[in-house]
Order: C-alpha cells, then structure tokens, then sequence
C-alpha cells in the first residue's frame, strides 16, 4: 500500500496534465471563435420587429455603433412605446448564416423605455422559430453589450423575443450578430432608395445605401435602365448624387455596388411629371353663408349648438387640468408682476384655445334663418369672444411673443433644448384664429390680427439667416399659418406686405435636418420622398410644403410635396380618407400596411385636408379634390358623434368604443369644428377667370370677384342622399368667365379598386339644354357669359360600389367594402353579426330611412346564411347606445368596415 503514493501522485499529475491541455484547447478553440466573431454578419441584413415607435428606427439596430451608455441614442435607437408584454426583433439574411454569438446594447431612456425583464434568441429551422441550445448570457443588464454564446446554427434568421416588466416598453441601440467561421461570403446589401416624383426641371436626391459583411468600400455605380429621355447624375459613382431628367415619363435607375460575382444591386422607379400651370388657384375665405342641405344642417347645427359650447366650458373651467383660459390668466399676471400660479396641463395647451376660437369665427358665419337655438348659440359665443380676447391679449409680452408655458417658466425660446414644446404650433394656430376673426368682423376688430402680426413680427425678428436664428419646431403649423397669413396681409394691405412671412415659413421647413422621422427632420424636407412618423406632424408638413412650392415656385419643394402624396396616396392610405396606421406612434407603418384598428388621428385627417386642398390650388386638378371629399365625409365628419356631444380622437375601421366627451389630449376638440365648418372654401377655389366647384352640398356662398365681378354661388342638392344637383350663378353684372364641375372620380387611389365604376357625370345641363362642355383635369369646363338666374343641372351617379383592396394590403385581402357616392359604409353589430359573409353575388339595394341615426340612406341585402344585411354611413357608426347594441359593458367589435367576402 506504502507504493501506492507515487502511483496515485503520478496518476493526479497525468490528470492535472491533461485537464491543463483541455483548457488550452478550449481557450484556443475560443480565442479562435472571438477572432472569427469579429464579423458582424447584421451589417448586410434587413430587420424587422412586432412593432417599432414613431420617434425610433429599426435601422438603428444594426448601424454598428457604439454605445457609451443605454441612456444616450447616439446614432439612433430602436423602440416600442407603447407596447407592453413580449415584443421582437429580427434579422434575415438571404442565405444561411453560421453563428454562435451575438452581442446586445439595451436602451433605458428612463421613461416609457426601461430594460427588459427577459429575452430569449430564437433561429429559424426551416419549419418554424426554435431556441438556440445552451444559451449562455441573455444578459439585460445597461451600459454594456450583453454577450450571448450558444451551440452554432445554421439558419437565414434569427429573432430575438424581448419580455417587458409589463409596465415599460422595451427597447435596443445595437444588435450584433457574429459570424462563426462558417458563413458564406455575400454580396453587399444595397438600397436604391424609394420609388419618387419630379417635377420637370427640378432634381431627385439619390441616397442609397450599401453594407458590406466587413464593412469595406466597394466601387458604386448609378444607371439608367429605362426611360423616355436622359438621365444625368451629379456625381455616378457615389451613393448620394443627384438626378435630372430630359423629358417627362417613368425611368428606373439602378444603383449596382462591388465586382462579380459578389456584386449587389436595387433599383428605383421616377416619374417624372410636366410643371403645373403658372399660376395657381385662390382659395374662397369663409364668410357669413346659408347650409340647406339635409345632411350638413344637421351637422353644423350639433356643431354650433352643443359641441363648440361644450368646448368652451371645457376651457373656460378655472380648474381644467389640460389647460385653458387659466394658463392665460396667470400668464398675463406674471406679466403684470403679480401672484400666479403654474402652467397646466401639456405646453401645448394653448392649441385648443385657439382652434376653438376660429371654431368660434367660423360658427358665427354661418346663417341661423332664424333657428333660435343656433341664435341663442351663436350669442353666447360673441360674449365668449368678448371674455376670452382680453385675457389672450394680456398674456402677450412685449415683444409679441406669445406661448404660454414659456412665459410660466424658464424655458428659453426657441431653443433646440425645448423643440418639443410646440412653439410653432400654438404660434401657427394663434394666426389662423386671428385670420378668421378679421373674416368674422370684415376688419371692424383688428384687436387679434394686430397681436397676430405682432407676434409674426417677433418671430420674423429673431429667426432667420444669420445673425438670427436658424431653428425648426418638433410640431409643424406655424408653416401652414405663417402663409395664409401672408397671403392675407399681402390681400389687405398690399402687394408684399405679407411677403416676410412666407419666406419664414420656407426657412422653417429648410431648418428641418438632421432630427428624426418621428418630426419629419431626419433629413431635409426637399430630400423627403416617403410618408414617416407622427400622421399630423406629417400632414401638417408637407401642407406646409405644398404652400410654399406654391407661393414661390420652387420646383425642388413641390417634387418632395408629390412624391410624399405619391407615396401616403397609393400605398399608406385608408379607404376612409384617413392616415396613420398607428404602429409606429400615431403615425404611419410599411408601405402596405393597413390593419383594420387604425390609429386614424382627427386631426390628420385634417391636415390632410389641408394638403389636398392646396394641391387642387396648385395643379388645377379634380383628383385633389376627390380625395379632400372622401376624407371629410368619412374619416372626419363621423369624429363628433350625431349630437354634437362626444368625439373621436382616433377613427379606426373597426371601432370597439364609443365616443367621449373630453380627452386627456384635447388638440382635436377644436380643429374638428373649425375644419368641418369651413365648407365654402373646400367647396370653391377660384382663378382669374374661372370659378372651380368641388363639392356639392346645399348651400349660398359669397364667392367674391370672378372676372372682376362678385358671384354668388346657390347649391340646391340632398347629395349625398341623391346625385341631383341644382346650381344657381349669380354675378354682380353680366360677365363671361370659366366654370369648373368636379367630375367625381371615386378611385383615386391605387390602392383600392371598386365595382361598378360610378365616376363622372350622368348628364349636365345649363338653363334646361344639354350641355357638351370640355373636360379638363377631371372638371366639365362651361365658358360663356354668366348673368344671374342661370341654373347648371347636373346628375353624379351613385351607384353601390363593392370595394376591394390590392393583394399588397394583408389586412383587407378576402374582403369587401362598400361605397355608395363619396360615401363610405359601416357594418354594426347591433344589426347583424359582423362574422358573416358577404357574397359578390348577392344583390344590393339602398333605402332612405328617415328616422335611424337622423335620416340616413342604407344599403340592404342579404349575407351568405340568408339573415338580413344592413350597412350605415361610417360617418353615423357608434351613434346607437351600449344598451341597444347588446353590450353593456362596450366590450368587442361595434362596427367594421371590411366585411369577409369568402
């Protein structure tokens, strides 16, 4: 037993010797692992995600930066708020990759993003998403990448499953992905960038995009592959360049990048499109005018009697918690030195104020003929204006400068460290409200126009080329405003007046760089070819855009203010008219991307009526038009409910609620009115020498000079109930001008296509004979001399149309929607069971129903089962209590639009 020891110490020695070796080689094999890792195989892959905020990209996830900290962006991040519960991200490649390690930076902004609770990485085996083996890490711990090792895959993706801690969202700033050894070479990863418009004699900003595996240049070359005319780049063999063409007519470029066989390519569509006319349209002011019509009485009435008044005792409530006249008031005390107290509610607060005032203007327009309860209305908010314009004016300093949760704090103006606080955006509502004032009162009150140019001054002022400021707002409206109002100024008092305010409002669009797509600032404004962000942001952006191109003619402004229409029309709009698909926040998803609960926002929908409208001025053209009708009659004139007391922030295709009184976030409760009830100028738009008729509803509107003579304009019309449509001109003197009828074409978008076709005119006379008038740009053009009493009679069909959308848009494929004239219609639950199916053979048929939801034309049928079918107007959705609905408790689907045709 003694010879056992040095047996037994030979033997521990033999086993220290070779658990040594095993070391080495497992540190070899790893140091080899750690040198071949150091390729990041997510360079040349595209990632997607369950969602991704508006204010964040998922670019972001693989741009190889280098955080410092989780709380800093750097280069950008990837998030998404609102999202609760368990999210992902992913990559794809194009063919399998090797790995078995990926690094991950997590972001905390230390507020609606914190740390995850847990992860998990998945690969993709061919049949389904499995977890890796042995993962070892999945750390969520901040300010660091977070290594994870696991047995080598094999796969073409791999996604990575974020938990929450189920009260923040999650959120990324970096996502590594290394190469094992074993992956094979790849070509790089190239991006021409997205399909555009020009407008001849401007230029296209090319911005492509090239990965590489081992991030090394390669050589770059742009080209033409089809076209009618030339194509001359700046610069061919850079990825940024730019682009002109020879000739109207669609081109493809090609952006090709690296040496075959490892040589990767894109391409991009241009259409190239002929300049507007020289000059543009006029908008008609609002001024005082008669409704008769069965629908938009009805509607203005719920509007002027009980909506406006409900909003102004919102505001005018001392406590109010969102913000109202109190902010004013204690503004204007600290102004006068006196005790006050804080700023409530958002910085924005003012908006609403604002808006509810023009709002008010507006209202005050329209003709009572004699309904005392609108008198009475009416009255009241006279003596509303006579309280609240004082108090306004009050909280004004010095200078002009006018913004509440500024002068209650000590944020510095215009500074980028509070671009987020809605300067311009206040500012920008404040004119507007000032404008229609002065409409209201002919001029005879000047006390808000003169504030208004005032505060337009200080901003003049201050920003601006250097020495000035340069600057930009997080929220756009001051673009919008500053030109109506310089228009206005120069329509008042001269010729150039107003001038300055336009050139602020293009110097504030030029600003915009440098920021995100959440603002529209990511790049600047003339290199913006595709809809992204926040939806009102966005409307009100390229409104703005629109105004400028046409108040001065700039060709590069008006090709970025088409492309992003050609972009939102044909491939991020709803059948409703509205935008904002709401999965990025409160604001527009992937092309194609339309899914039924639609964020739909109130007020994008009024920015997108600004747009539309604005590019009906600028081309001469029907299709603008046509579209400004379907939004305002489908996305927007159902936001306030038939009484005139509850509204919709969001309008989503399949509604699960009802309407409220008040939100937290109250900027809708006046843009709403004052939008509905600006009808005269969606309805008119005048030249020169021509008047424009783009709506048709029962009315008397003061159009002002025509030809150099004033013109009224007398609809006599139950549209959108029937197609019969009575129009009475009446000019000051016997004068020979241009009238211009919408031919509606109810299939402007690329996106959805209808049966059978319903567009244009089914007859057209003037004083009793058939007319042959000439067409032009969607509009019968009728040119004589116009005395009054001459009646134009015209017939639109209106026909039930079943409405499909593109294979490209996943939510509506197998379904239908119908349509009859501009209107759209709504499925209700509490008339069948929105589960069935509705045939593409079963007849269909409309029916006037003069007591349901205020007198609405139905659609009736039968679906597949053989039960009763019966559609409502979208607009009238939701109008009908919990109770009557079989809901007590408003849980589940109200109302849907998109019904299963299979």
């Amino acid at each position: 037993m003694k010879d056992a020891k040095p047996f037994n110490f030979i033997v521990s020695l033999f086993i220290l010797s070779a658990i040594s070796l095993l070391y080495a080689s497992v540190a070899l094999s790893n140091s080899s692992v750690q040198t071949e890792s150091s390729v990041n195989l997510a360079l040349i892959t595209e990632p997607s995600s369950s969602r991704v905020s508006g204010d964040t990209s998922l670019s972001a996830l693989n741009d190889d930066s280098a955080p410092n900290t989780s709380h800093v962006r750097g280069k950008g991040s990837y998030g998404n708020w609102p999202a609760r519960g368990t999210q992902w991200v992913q990559y794809d490649w194009s063919k399998p990759i090797s790995t078995q390690k990926i690094d991950v930076y997590w972001w905390d902004d230390r507020r609606g993003v914190r740390l995850p609770a847990a992860c998990r990485l998945l690969y993709w085996d061919g049949k389904a998403f499995v977890p890796v083996k042995n993962a070892l890490g999945l750390g969520v711990e901040k300010d660091r990448f977070n290594t994870t090792t696991f047995e080598e895959v094999s796969t073409s993706r791999l996604r990575l499953e974020i938990d929450s801690d189920g009260q923040y969202s999650t959120g990324i700033l970096e996502w590594k992905v290394y190469d094992s050894g074993n992956s094979p070479d790849f070509p790089p990863v190239v991006q021409a960038g997205v399909d555009r418009v020009v407008i001849q004699g401007g230029r296209t900003w090319l911005n492509g995009t090239v990965k590489t595996l081992r991030g090394d240049s390669v050589p770059v070359v742009w080209s033409k592959i089809s076209g009618p005319g030339n194509v001359a780049f700046a610069k061919a063999d850079s990825v940024e360049t730019t682009a002109t063409f020879s000739e109207p007519g669609t081109y493809v470029l090609n952006l090709a990048a690296g040496k075959a066989p490892l040589q990767g390519s894109s391409k991009l569509t241009v259409n190239v499109n002929a300049p507007p006319p020289a000059t543009h349209l006029h908008p008609v002011d609002t001024i005082r005018y008669k409704i008769d019509s069965p629908l938009w009485s009805k509607r203005a009435k719920a509007l002027i009697v009980n909506w406006i008044p409900h909003c102004i005792t919102k505001i005018a409530d001392p406590e109010v918690r969102e913000g109202g006249i109190n902010n004013f008031i204690d503004a204007a005390k600290k102004l006068a030195g006196q005790e006050h107290g804080p700023h409530r509610g958002y910085v924005f607060s003012n908006a609403w104020v604002y808006n509810t005032i023009e709002s008010i203007c507006v209202a005050l327009m329209v003709d009572p003929q004699g309904d005392k309860e609108i008198t009475n209305a009416q009255n009241q908010m006279r003596a509303t204006l006579e309280d609240w314009i004082p108090k306004i004016l009050a909280a004004q300093e010095p200078d002009g400068y006018l913004q509440t949760a500024f002068t209650l704090s000590n944020r510095r103006r215009w500074s980028p460290e509070f671009r987020g606080d809605h300067e311009g955006y206040v500012a920008g509502y404040f004119l507007e409200c000032a404008v229609s004032h002065y409409l209201l009162t002919n001029g005879k009150d000047a006390r808000l126009y003169d504030a208004a140019k005032k505060l337009a001054d200080c901003w003049c002022d201050n920003i601006g080329p250097a020495p000035k400021k340069e600057w930009y707002d997080g929220h756009q409206a001051m673009e919008i405003a500053l030109v109506r109002f310089g228009r206005f100024v120069n329509d008042r008092e001269g010729r150039g007046r107003g001038d300055k305010y336009i050139a602020l409002a293009k110097f504030l669009l030029d600003c915009r760089r440098d920021g995100s797509e959440y603002d529209q600032s990511h790049v600047p404004v003339v290199r913006q070819y595709e809809a992204v962000g926040h939806a009102v942001r966005a409307s009100y952006s390229y409104a703005g855009m629109a105004d400028v191109a046409m108040e001065t003619g700039d060709v590069d402004y008006l090709s970025a203010t088409m492309s992003l229409w050609d972009n939102m029309v044909h491939r991020k709009y709803y059948v409703t008219g509205g935008i904002g698909s709401g999965e990025t926040s409160e604001g527009f998803g992937p092309d194609y991307s339309l899914p039924h609960d639609a964020y739909c926002e109130s007020c994008s929908s009024c920015g997108l009526i600004f747009m539309q409208h604005k590019l009906n001025m600028i081309w001469h053209d029907a299709r603008y038009a046509d579209l400004y009708e379907e939004t305002l009659y489908n996305a927007l004139l159902g936001s306030i409910d038939l009484e005139g007391k509850n509204f919709y922030y969001q309008n989503p295709l399949d509604s699960r609620q009802n309407r409220y009184d008040w939100h937290g976030c109250p900027c809708c409760v006046g843009n709403i009115p004052r939008t509905l009830l600006m009808l005269p100028t969606w309805m008119y738009s005048k030249s020169d020498n021509g008047l424009y008729v783009n709506l048709f509803a029962g009315s008397t509107v003061q159009v002002g000079k025509v030809a150099g003579t004033d013109v009224e304009m007398v609809q006599s019309t139950d549209y959108p109930w029937s197609g019969d449509v009575q129009i009475t001109v009446n000019p000051a003197s016997e004068t020979n001008f241009d009238i211009y009828i919408r031919m509606p074409n109810r299939s402007v978008s690329d996106l959805y296509t209808a049966s059978p076709v319903s567009d244009g005119l089914s007859s057209i006379k003037i004083n009793g004979n058939k007319a042959a008038p000439a067409m032009q740009n969607g509009y019968a053009v009728l040119h004589r001399t116009w005395k009054a009493g001459d009646r134009i009679a015209l017939t639109l069909p209106m026909k039930i149309q079943r409405i499909k959308g593109i294979d490209k848009i996943e939510a509506t494929r197998d379904r239908v929607a119908l349509r009859c004239g501009p209107l759209l219609y709504s499925f209700e639950r509490v008339d069948q069971n929105l589960d069935n199916i509705l045939p593409s053979d079963i007849p269909l048929k409309t029916e006037w129903k003069p007591e349901l939801l205020e007198g609405v034309i139905v659609i009736r049928g039968s679906w597949a089962d053989g039960s009763d079918l019966m559609a409502i107007p979208n607009y009238a959705r939701n109008n009908r209590s919990f109770i009557e609905q079989g809901d007590r408790r408003g849980r589940g689907l109200l109302s849907s639009v998109w019904m299963k045709d299979r």
